[in-house]
């Protein structure tokens, strides 16, 4: 898979893979892996060794990744997953419907349904995860996959690995905003400008509570969420001004404006010219 060109939509099929009812779970062998994909639905994956490679997972860019054994990964629908290892190890992977399973989520984890959000998620290992996981495993090599067992299996998988620390419990969300959920979050809105991408929307990706998580992202970056988001909407649009054949509206709509009116009032504000003044050469 080319991670150079346009994610593909779904997961390519690497190992021995079971379906069932709103999410599938598959195996994936050890050896050389790249990827490059923005899935409709949440994906989980836990590797059964050290894995190394170089992945966007915590910034816009390739960086070298070194994760422990039985570290694990959720990422929510529509995160970029992009990446490359020369020797990746054995990986359990699922991916899963969120919404259609809040509501067995929520149950499990006692939690209100509007408390359980998609979101990143980067564990360390947990005994009890990785005991799920490779009972998960053992049951997959052993072709032991065609009762309700293995299912059973995988929904308390999905539950534990979703499951926030004990003192987020409460109230759903964390206060802490951590380095790779930080870079994640980066990641995502540049990835998803045209979608909604407001403070609650961010927060909620993060795991963390609504106005820890604003003063957080000030506190590194020196912007609020919002102001961030604009400024990177207004870069994409430029980018593509200079560089593309889109219309000014195709290009608003591209990056996340309401309109191409939205847009124009937008440059004349922050920047002081107009699209169509940039388009033509003015203030270059």
């Amino acid at each position: 898979m080319t991670i150079d060109a346009p994610p593909r939509g779904e997961l390519p099929h690497w190992g021995k893979r079971m379906a069932y009812s709103n999410f599938f779970v598959e195996l994936v062998p050890s050896g050389p892996r790249s990827f490059n994909v923005r899935l409709a639905n949440s994906f989980a994956s836990i590797s059964f060794s050290e894995d190394e490679g170089r992945s966007t997972l915590a910034d816009d860019k390739l960086r070298r990744y070194d994760r422990r054994p039985f570290e694990y990964i959720v990422s929510p629908p529509s995160f970029p997953l992009r990446g490359r290892s020369a020797a990746a190890p054995e990986v359990l992977a699922i991916v899963f419907d969120f919404d259609a399973l809040r509501p067995e989520l929520a149950s499990a984890l006692q939690i209100s349904q509007d408390a359980l959000e998609p979101r990143v998620i980067i564990g360390n290992p947990k005994p009890f995860i990785t005991s799920i996981a490779e009972r998960v495993r053992r049951h997959i090599m052993a072709h032991d996959t065609s009762d309700e067992y293995l299912r059973a299996l995988c929904m308390v998988l999905i539950v534990e690995l979703l499951r926030p620390p004990a003192k987020q419990h409460k109230a759903g969300r964390g206060t802490v905003l951590k380095e790779d959920v930080f870079n994640a979050v980066l990641n995502f809105i540049d990835s998803n400008l045209e979608n909604d991408l407001s403070l609650e929307t961010l927060a909620r990706l993060a795991g963390v509570l609504t106005h820890k998580f604003a003063r957080a992202f000030k506190r590194r970056v020196g912007q609020t969420p919002h102001h961030y988001v604009l400024h990177r909407r207004i870069d994409a649009a430029r980018q593509l001004l200079d560089n593309s054949e889109q219309s000014i509206a195709d290009i608003a709509y591209a990056t996340g404006f309401s309109s191409q009116s939205h847009m124009t009032t937008t440059f004349k504000r922050e920047l002081g010219t107009t699209p169509a003044q940039l388009r033509n050469g003015a203030d270059r």
